[in-house]
């Protein structure tokens, strides 16, 4: 064999030793890739499930809030005829006052004691939201791996900022309560006898508690808003991952 064609056998032989090393990586990586993308469709599939339970949390917490702003708005309305039944008998058609079952189920309260009737002057309604799993997609940088910008800005938003503006209007709420509660215990209290709160209401109500439901009422109005557009905010998300990501059988 001359010295020409041991060199073209040699070169041959290295080329396809070559090919074969890198055809044996492509498919590696080809491997690996498919396998993260896998990863990575579930990830973001779990996640539209967290989103999906919000969606159907939050429809619940808004009804919850919108009734409690209407028995608020109907207590200033009839502020010097509306009764305790007329009150018992609005909450029972639009609940708020609720308990929650060993199931996790809303069981709505309408049954009424004394502890339940001055929460209906009180009540702000607890805002907690599922973030688990999107807490761990922050922490393990799957959400980065996002390649859809407006998806993971979206997902981004409503788990900091709608959130964080859902959850601080809730603390409002409930820092404008604590003024009506106060209202209604200090009037017990300046009494050297027992009265209920009922009796304290048909009694003792005055300006100065109508101005703290007035107050209360427009803090309502715009919860409710920031509500809405959160919940609006959470379906586009679900439709954009329906859109993007398929659940893999």
């Amino acid at each position: 064999m001359s010295k020409s064609n041991i060199m073209r056998k040699l070169f041959i032989d290295g080329f396809v030793i070559f090919i074969s090393i890198f055809a044996s990586f492509s498919i590696e990586n080809y491997r690996e890739s498919s396998y993260e993308k896998e990863i990575l469709n579930e990830t973001v599939i779990t996640l539209g499930d967290e989103v999906f339970s919000n969606i159907e949390y939050t429809k619940e917490h808004l009804m919850q809030v919108k009734n409690v702003k209407y028995l608020t708005d109907q207590i200033i309305k009839r502020f010097n005829t509306i009764t305790f039944q007329d009150i018992y008998d609005i909450h029972s058609n639009n609940p708020f006052l609720h308990s929650i079952t060993t199931d996790g189920d809303i069981k709505y309260i309408k049954k009424y004691g004394e502890g339940e009737t001055l929460i209906m002057f009180g009540s702000w309604i607890a805002w907690e939201p599922e973030d688990v799993f999107f807490q761990s997609m922050l922490y393990s940088g799957k959400l980065l791996e996002i390649k859809n910008k407006k998806l993971r800005r979206e997902i981004e938003s409503i788990y900091t900022k709608q959130e964080e503006r859902v959850g601080g209007m809730a603390k409002v709420t409930s820092d404008n309560n604590k003024p009506i509660i106060d209202w209604f215990l200090n009037k017990q209290n300046s009494m050297n006898y027992d009265i209920s709160i009922i009796q304290v209401f048909d009694k003792y109500k005055d300006q100065e508690l109508k101005n703290y439901l007035k107050n209360k009422s427009s803090m309502l109005s715009q919860r409710i808003v920031d509500i809405e557009n959160y919940l609006q905010a959470l379906q586009n998300v679900v439709q954009l991952i329906s859109t993007d990501y398929k659940k893999l059988d």
